[in-house]
């Protein structure tokens, strides 16, 4: 996996500037653990460089029930709470570098999901379910559902971080 991520960013880093008079420069983070995404945060803050464009695209998917150290269930923090920890936490840098994007990947299993309850409203219980709640679809399904309204909300607010 770390090879074919290498090759990317390889790729990314040598055709991209180029292209768009851009610099490329990858950075590493475990969205399983949320210190390290406020570290990777300030270790790019640190950089003093602008940020036009933030892709939110690492997942997993069929892990057994796991916890991380942080408490949560594996799935929803790897493949949403991450992320959305680390727009916030970089969303000062995004908006001073205007204009500027948020791409959020998420998946059409979004739609096969039970994260409301019989009244329709959202059940944040289920986000994070106990291992015998647990099935491993159901929670990759759940984790893209939260990608989808975040993504809408990170990009309704446009005056935020420019057209």
């Amino acid at each position: 996996m770390w090879f074919l991520w290498f090759q990317a960013v390889s790729r990314l880093s040598h055709t991209w500037p180029i292209i768009h008079k851009a610099k490329v420069e990858a950075m590493t983070l475990d969205l399983a653990l949320l210190r390290s995404v406020q570290h990777f945060a300030q270790a790019f803050k640190a950089k003093n460089v602008s940020l036009h464009v933030l892709v939110c695209n690492a997942a997993v998917f069929g892990l057994p029930w796991t916890l991380t150290k942080d408490g949560l269930e594996t799935t929803f923090q790897v493949n949403h709470l991450g992320h959305f920890y680390l727009v916030q936490l970089l969303q000062d840098v995004l908006c001073r570098s205007a204009p500027a994007r948020v791409v959020v990947v998420s998946s059409e299993s979004h739609r096969f999901t039970d994260i409301n309850d019989s009244s329709g409203k959202l059940d944040f219980s289920r986000l994070s379910p106990s291992k015998s709640d647990y099935w491993a679809m159901l929670a990759y399904n759940r984790s893209k559902l939260c990608n989808i309204l975040f993504s809408n909300e990170v990009g309704f607010p446009q005056e935020r971080l420019g057209p």
